[in-house]
């Protein structure tokens, strides 16, 4: 699998995933035998990591795209000392000063083109050595200029070389309140070519990761760091080695898109290993940890506001109250590590409950269990569930509605037009990405109390 990160965020992003990703690879406490701990290394590093650089450091599998040099550099030089891994510096393609000022046009029409020669020439090279080619996978940030206008355009190029191979993209999307005042415009144009371009969209907001660390970690004054190591987390705790497949991302591509209508998704977690949360040492069974991720996806009722049950700490004890509204799944994936073993086996019923499901999914469809008896990070448990649901439709509404806003008013227009993106060009995206709302809002007609 070949990683490309993407601008500020992706970077910093990726930087956090490899991380992870090493440190789990050299955990001591696996809770498996030597022999299955040894194959599940292989298929890691296999997965993340090529041939060593000449001071013994694995190189990770990876492409840095940037226009500005300053976050690269910090990410390479972190891991100058005492790491296990790195960069290939021959991977690392940026261009000195001007960054793309925040606007997803100059990113895609004046970075992007200076950037792509050396980028596909290095993703290319990549490709080449590798035994077996995974597929691509993509982070970036929708805010910003970089991530969403150079991402787009480089993805829109890897596609048109690579038309068969996987491709699946991690789409940041920014805080609500405001990170810049063009993100509303940059993630509709980015979301708008990326529905086009990858087989599966894994979106996060920074909103709801923010919620996560503040509840469950109590980390004072959360910044983007304690964001990026919940984000680098859930990636880990999808992606990483599996029993009963090889390639991971052609799973989720295979079981999570069953209609070219729907190809987004997020990752739901419990019992995350974050590095400053000691909550997560409890004892808690699997039909606990099942419950939970169900609860994450309860349909608020009236319209009202409902508490996101993953900034809440699973219970033992599973209410008697059962009535409450989910949203509709159009598909789901479960994974799970840890050992399942005597009288707490995993019994993934509750999430095989078809009043979770549109109606016209076909019942072998509707959810996949994924099973790692090998410990993530050292802890006992880890439990993610990647849904392909109509929660979905709520963030992306929620940006074309402050979109449109702003383009009615002619807002910031001109900053696009002046590198090529015309009226049509908005209205295209619009058009594309209100439709995408409609279809996941749809979902929610068939919402009904289980």
């Amino acid at each position: 699998m070949l990683t490309l990160q993407f601008g500020q965020c992706g970077n910093q992003v990726g930087h956090t995933l490899f991380s992870t990703v090493a440190q789990d690879l050299y955990s001591a406490n696996t809770g498996v035998p030597s022999k299955r701990n040894s194959d599940y290394v292989q298929a890691g590093f296999d997965t993340w990591f090529k041939e060593l650089s000449k001071n013994g450091k694995h190189l990770a599998r990876a492409i840095l795209v940037d226009t500005e040099q300053k976050v690269v550099n910090t990410v390479c030089s972190s891991n100058e000392s005492n790491s296990m891994w790195n960069y290939s510096p021959a991977n690392i393609v940026c261009c000195a000063g001007g960054g793309s000022a925040n606007n997803w046009g100059y990113g895609h029409y004046i970075k992007g083109p200076q950037l792509s020669l050396a980028a596909l020439e290095a993703v290319r090279h990549e490709v080449e050595r590798a035994d077996t080619f995974q597929g691509f996978l993509a982070i970036l940030s929708s805010a910003g200029g970089t991530g969403s206008g150079v991402g787009s355009y480089l993805m829109e190029k890897i596609r048109d070389e690579y038309p068969t191979k996987t491709m699946a993209s991690s789409i940041v999307f920014p805080y609500g309140s405001g990170e810049v005042c063009t993100q509303n415009y940059n993630t509709l144009l980015t979301l708008a070519k990326f529905i086009d371009i990858t087989d599966v969209a894994i979106l996060f907001e920074n909103d709801q990761i923010h919620g996560i660390c503040e509840n469950l970690t109590k980390v004072p004054n959360t910044n983007f760091n304690d964001l990026n190591h919940v984000i680098g987390q859930k990636l880990a705790a999808v992606l990483q080695p599996v029993l009963g497949t090889t390639n991971i991302l052609s799973t989720l591509v295979h079981q999570l898109t069953p209609h070219p209508q729907y190809k987004i998704a997020t990752i739901k977690t419990s019992l995350l290993a974050l590095p400053s949360c000691q909550l997560y040492d409890g004892n808690y069974k699997w039909n606990s940890i099942v419950w939970h991720l169900k609860q994450m996806l309860r349909a608020p009722a009236l319209n009202l506001n409902l508490t996101d049950m993953e900034t809440k700490m699973p219970s033992n004890s599973i209410p008697s109250r059962t009535d409450f509204a989910y949203s509709k799944s159009v598909s789901n994936i479960l994974i799970t590590r840890g050992s399942s073993i005597g009288n707490d086996t995993i019994v993934p019923v509750e999430l095989n409950d078809e009043k979770l499901y549109a109606d016209w999914v076909p019942h072998v469809e509707k959810i996949a269990h994924l099973h790692q008896p090998r410990k993530l990070l050292g802890k006992d448990k880890t439990a993610a569930l990647v849904a392909n649901n109509s929660q979905l439709h709520r963030p992306i509404d929620a940006i074309v509605d402050k979109a449109w806003n702003t383009y009615i008013h002619s807002a910031f227009l001109h900053q696009y037009k002046q590198h090529g993106v015309e009226e049509d060009d908005f209205l295209q995206a619009f058009a594309k990405i209100e439709n995408i709302v409609k279809v996941y809002r749809e979902l929610c007609s068939e919402e009904i109390i289980s």
